[in-house]
């Protein structure tokens, strides 16, 4: 048996600290949080025998990867997957239940209690210790406002979605509203109709909870394990009929959340769309205790056949642990024959998140059997290794160094924690992308922020300490089986980006300095250009932030959809919020701010956040946005204006219900519905568009907007695109994820800026179709139908980096293509047609990205995945 633990990430701004216990059978990660996947990735770490996952507390911090981990383990294959960790556990992932959801995966969770904190399977023994804050009170939930109720209700579909006079082509890649959704939108296992007959509702919260997780991960229901999967159901003939696709799924969701934790009994199916159950933050912080399994030793054949045993099924029993009989009649058991049996290794996860945890932790009897001297006739165990998830206020308390010094100096220490890991670069690709990017303009393509020198030096905290620790390096392992210690063989060392371009100029490789010459050319030309004097455009200091241009998953090169618009004096609005999008904002914008005169920082743009828009219900456009509203929530003072939020209903439902178990500062957001505000309602005075209009108003006064509206478009229900107008004459419509909409172009006319979607290929008109998405050449028609100036393509496939490839000649909108961290006035839009030439032969087949993406084509997992986001 091979058994070991790996540090996956150290703790950054991109990625909080994870750990994944290998072992032949499978795989283990402890925490999961925003990140991890696409580390997984950079690292080349297998999805395909991780199933289980340990959450040492239920915070975003923690959990924040999961969902997006889930659907991508579920794609790969995975078909049953365990998730351990502390009290919430179940109503954080269920609080998912709208966008996350999969038939083809059971996920079971297990939540510890102080009176129960045990795990074992066969690999592993698990001992969960769970420590609360000093003075820590549980509190009341917090009591959401009653939405306002407008007189009528009417689904946000407009009357016509259609082609009909439009410069979009009217055929059949330009579908209506109303054409039938996918079946697997529309089946029952997404939004099961009616109820089942003769069933009562769960009685507990946990029940409910549990029922719900079941709906959203039903790989039970057909392998008929599931008590519900053959029940026969009706549908509740007071229901109206449903009108159209968006009618049919409200109606779905009203039927089967008729049940309510304080309502009366309910007959129900399907368990996804119930209400979930309150309940208030359980903020205790669990350490693991862990054993492999017992080392069974090697078997000695020889000592075998001296003692008369015969080879053969008798050698077998033996090794399993059973004694046996020669021919002789004398029983050899199994010591006689198996030299180096032992029991498994011990190591431990330890989360301290502040000094408020201290004292429940060093008092915890469950650690004393591992320091120093012990009870009489009880042994001393070693704990061969522990993972100290702790920072510099925890690490330097002087009964925390104490309690570390009791392990004994043959325990070796790990510290994963951003205050002793240094900032460095995780994403490698990416960063090697912005470097030679930057040759084109390192304004518009500036490289990432890193700092390789951490904020604290462990060994001066640690001085005097007989301790054996170290700062957690990323793929540092320590081997638990056969053989115990640590193993740097894996560790990724510090990136260093070259501050200027000789490499490139002076580059071996042929390709790399005709694009570097091509780089020069294009900025001879655009200052040429300049020469003549700007070209007047609205809003031209406006700055456009690409900070994810990939879809479906996050790949080494892009991240999935987030774009930042930062106006003048007006702050800042985000599109769109993708797992991991802090991180790709403290890369963009220098870091922390940790000093007053420094020039920039992330800081600043979460603290001038004025207002996010989230098109749609898929995870890859959203699972960022907790960890943003809580770092706004921590810069908020007392004069601070409220974070206002467009988004569709169920999106506000997943974050009420999230704050449930982890106060991240959502009460402070105000909440607008992109059903209430599509582009149409105003029109026709609709009452829905009056009752959310002060909250809009409200948003005007804040971000210098004049004008908001969103736009139904083509992709899955409720689905919205938005266009946005300034009062300083400048206007920016996202397309957000569509086919070719006409609404869209109707809303967005004369727009100065169109953000749009551009996930395929014109080869690949079929896929678009089927997916409900646009090729590049159905995007830049779509730019010139609104009579957009400029067209922005984003949105990505993200099978490699590729560019897409576009005729810009006889364009009545100017074109540009968006990567990961490009920074562009909408003044300088107009000049990254110049830029072109060089892109194309940067990302050539013969390019370096070409070729790794020809790796990854030929990986088993990545070319699944590759085939999901197409």
């Amino acid at each position: 048996m091979k058994a070991y633990l790996q540090v996956l990430s150290t703790g950054t701004a991109d990625c909080p600290p994870s750990v994944i216990l290998h072992f032949d059978s499978q795989r283990y990660m402890i925490n999961c949080g925003e990140g991890t996947q696409r580390l997984c990735m950079e690292q080349k770490v297998r999805f395909s025998k991780l199933k289980t996952i340990l959450f040492t507390r239920t915070h975003w911090d923690c959990i924040g990867g999961a969902p997006g981990m889930m659907l991508t383990l579920s794609d790969v294959g995975i078909r049953n997957m365990r998730l351990l960790g502390g009290e919430n556990l179940t109503h954080a992932i269920t609080s998912t239940r709208h966008f996350v959801y999969r038939n083809t995966m059971a996920v079971e969770t297990v939540e510890f209690t102080k009176d129960s904190g045990t795990y074992r399977d066969e690999n592993l023994r698990v001992t969960a210790v769970q420590v609360y804050p000093d003075n820590f009170d549980r509190g009341t939930p917090y009591e959401w406002p009653s939405p306002p109720t407008p007189p009528n209700r009417s689904n946000s579909s407009s009357p016509s979605n259609s082609a009909a006079g439009s410069p979009v082509p009217k055929n059949r890649d330009t579908p209506v509203i109303g054409s039938k959704r996918s079946s697997d939108e529309l089946s029952p296992s997404t939004s099961t109709l009616a109820a089942v007959e003769d069933e009562q509702p769960p009685k507990s919260d946990t029940e409910i909870r549990k029922m719900i997780l079941e709906g959203m991960f039903n790989l039970s229901k057909n392998s008929n394990a599931h008590p519900l999967a053959n029940k026969k159901i009706k549908r509740d003939p007071r229901a109206p009929a449903p009108q159209t696709d968006v009618d049919m799924i409200e109606a779905a969701r009203t039927a089967e959340t008729s049940h309510t934790c304080g309502g009366a009994p309910a007959k129900l199916v399907n368990g996804r769309f119930m209400d979930l159950p309150r309940t208030t933050p359980n903020i205790s912080a669990i350490s693991y205790i862990c054993q492999s399994a017992d080392y069974v030793g090697k078997f000695d054949k020889e000592a075998a056949v001296a003692l008369g045993v015969k080879p053969g099924k008798s050698f077998g029993q033996l090794v399993s642990g059973k004694s046996v009989k020669t021919e002789s009649g004398d029983t050899v058991h199994p010591h006689q024959v198996i030299n180096g049996a032992r029991p498994g290794r011990i190591f431990m996860v330890i989360d301290c998140p502040s000094t408020d945890y201290v004292s429940g932790l060093v008092s915890s009897k469950d650690f004393e059997r591992f320091q120093g001297a012990v009870g009489s006739g009880t042994d001393k165990l070693t704990a061969a290794c522990i993972v100290h998830l702790a920072g510099h206020s925890v690490l330097s308390h002087p009964e925390y160094m104490a309690w570390m010094q009791r392990f004994g100096p043959e325990t070796q220490h790990i510290i994963a924690n951003q205050e002793y890991c240094s900032q460095k670069l995780i994403w490698r690709s990416q960063s090697q992308s912005c470097y030679k990017l930057s040759a084109l303009d390192p304004n518009i393509f500036p490289l990432p922020y890193y700092n390789n020198t951490p904020t604290h030096d462990l060994s001066a905290d640690l001085k005097g300490l007989a301790v054996k620790a170290d700062v957690a390096e990323s793929m540092m392992t320590f081997l638990l089986e056969p053989s115990a210690g640590l193993e740097r063989s894996e560790v990724i060392h510090p990136l260093k980006l070259f501050q200027d371009h000789n490499p490139l100029k002076n580059s071996p490789k042929e390709y790399l300095r005709e694009y570097y010459r091509l780089a020069q050319k294009a900025q001879e030309e655009i200052a040429k250009e300049k020469a003549f004097g700007p070209t007047e455009v609205p809003g031209k200091d406006v700055v456009l932030t690409s900070l994810g241009t990939g879809s479906s998953h996050p790949s080494k090169h892009r991240n999935v959809s987030a774009t930042l618009v930062e106006t003048p004096k007006h702050g800042t609005f985000l599109l769109d919020t993708g797992e991991g999008t802090y991180g790709q904002m403290f890369r963009q914008f220098g870091g922390y701010r940790l000093s007053a005169d420094q020039a920039n920082s992330v800081d600043d743009r979460i603290k001038d956040l004025k207002g996010i828009f989230i098109s749609h219900l898929h995870a890859d456009h959203h699972l960022g946005i907790v960890t943003l509203i809580d770092r706004w929530n921590q810069f908020r003072t007392a004069d601070t204006a409220p974070l206002y939020l467009i988004a569709p209903l169920k999106f506000n439902t997943f974050l009420q219900e999230l704050s449930d178990t982890q106060d991240f500062g959502y009460q402070n957001v105000r909440y607008i519905q992109s059903e209430d505000i599509v582009h149409w309602r105003q029109l026709q005075h609709d009452p829905r568009y009056r009752t959310a209009r002060p909250a809009l108003m409200s948003l005007f006064e804040t971000s210098g907007f004049k004008d908001i509206q969103t736009v139904d478009v083509i992709h899955c229900p409720w689905a919205y695109g938005i266009s946005m107008t300034h009062k300083d004459g400048w206007k920016i419509v996202y397309s957000g994820d569509t086919r070719p909409s006409q609404n869209l172009v109707n809303a967005g006319k004369g727009a100065t800026v169109l953000l749009h979607e551009a996930t395929f290929e014109d080869d690949m008109e079929e896929e678009a179709l089927k997916k409900r998405h646009s090729t590049t050449k159905e995007a830049i028609m779509v730019g010139e139908g609104m009579e957009a100036k400029h067209t922005l393509l984003t949105h990505f496939s993200q099978r490699y980096p590729k560019i897409p490839r576009f005729d810009s000649d006889d364009k009545s909108t100017i074109i540009g293509i968006c990567f990961d961290l490009m920074s562009v006035k909408f003044g300088e839009i107009e000049h990254l047609a110049k830029f072109l030439p060089a892109l194309e032969l940067l990302y050539s087949p013969q390019s370096d990205e070409a070729k790794e993406g020809e790796e990854e084509s030929n990986d088993a997992e990545l070319k699944i995945l590759q085939k999901q986001s197409q």
